[in-house]
This record gives C-alpha cells, sequence and structure tokens, in this order.
C-alpha cells in the first residue's frame, strides 16, 4: 500500500516537472500569460520554468519574414495604368504588440500588412511619372516608403526593413 502510494506521488511530481519546463529555440521568442494575461514576453532562447497549469507559452518566430503579395494595378502622375509586384521583409520587433493585434496568427498580420505597404507604395507611384517609375532610382523610392511604413506597423509590432519591386508592367 505504501509502495504504491510512493509510486503514484513520483508520477504525479514527474508530469508536474514535465508540464512547467520549456524550450525557446535560438531563432524563436515566447510570451508566458498566466490566465489570459501576458506576464513575461520576448523571453530569450533557452531553458525556462513556468507554472504548470496556470501559465501558458506561445511561442513566436524571430527570424526575417516574407509577405508576398500579388500584383497591384497604380496610375502613374500622368494617369498610366500600371502593374506593380512588390514583396516586404520584415520581423516581429515588439511580441506583446504582436500578440495584442494579431492574437499570435501570422496571416492576420499579413492582411493587415498588405494594405498599409500597398497605400504607402500606392501614393509614391501615383507622385512619378512612368519614365521615373521605370528608369528612377528604386532605391529612393522604397527608402522614402520605410519610415511611414514602420511607423504605421508599429502597432502591429512589426519591424520592416526592406521592400523590393519585382516588376512593373504595363496591364
Amino acid at each position: 500500500m505504501k509502495n504504491s502510494l510512493w509510486i503514484a506521488l513520483l508520477v504525479v511530481a514527474g508530469l508536474g516537472l514535465l508540464g512547467s519546463v520549456y524550450v525557446v529555440r535560438e531563432d524563436q521568442t515566447a510570451m508566458v500569460s498566466r490566465l489570459g494575461k501576458v506576464v513575461r514576453a520576448d523571453v530569450e532562447p533557452g531553458l525556462h520554468f513556468k507554472v504548470p497549469m496556470m501559465e501558458t507559452v506561445r511561442v513566436f518566430d524571430r527570424r526575417f519574414q516574407v509577405l508576398d503579395t500579388t500584383p497591384s494595378r497604380y496610375f502613374t502622375a500622368e494617369q498610366k495604368d500600371v502593374s506593380v509586384d512588390f514583396f516586404a521583409i520584415g520581423y516581429i520587433a515588439d511580441v506583446r504588440a504582436y500578440y495584442r493585434a494579431t492574437n499570435g496568427d501570422p496571416r492576420v498580420a499579413n492582411a493587415r500588412l498588405q494594405p498599409i505597404i500597398t497605400d504607402s507604395l500606392r501614393n509614391q507611384i501615383n507622385a512619378r511619372t512612368l519614365q521615373q517609375l521605370v528608369s528612377g532610382d528604386r532605391s529612393e523610392l522604397i527608402a522614402n516608403q520605410l519610415t511611414g511604413i514602420n511607423e504605421a506597423v508599429k502597432g502591429l509590432g512589426m519591424q520592416i526593413i526592406d521592400l523590393r519591386i519585382k516588376q512593373i508592367d504595363l496591364p
């Protein structure tokens, strides 16, 4: 009787210990929430402990992520219709804000990022002629965009580091 009680206690203690350990890989960051409220954000890589059954851990990818979009149609300054295909590269800068804005879903983040980037790009394309757009310095166009885009996406907890135009076509 005593041996089976000790075995049961050891099994329960072992399960409790397994439920309190979590690992964050080097390419990840984590957020710990206790009963739905964020307790710790931006947890560094390594072996960590949590209170079992009270705290939950959400792990997020810290690597660069690519937002690839379908080509969009814009009008140049001389009202010529162009189709622009672009992509953006960014990462999660603030896990707490990212989770609050998107509930940790990258599809929601992409759905919110795309109109911000598209509108900013539209403003720059509308101010240029077709000749300036095709033969001009694209890095200048991108540099003007990044500051405004990063201010707009700050509430999403993301940072856009690069925006590239793949192709400009006349439809």
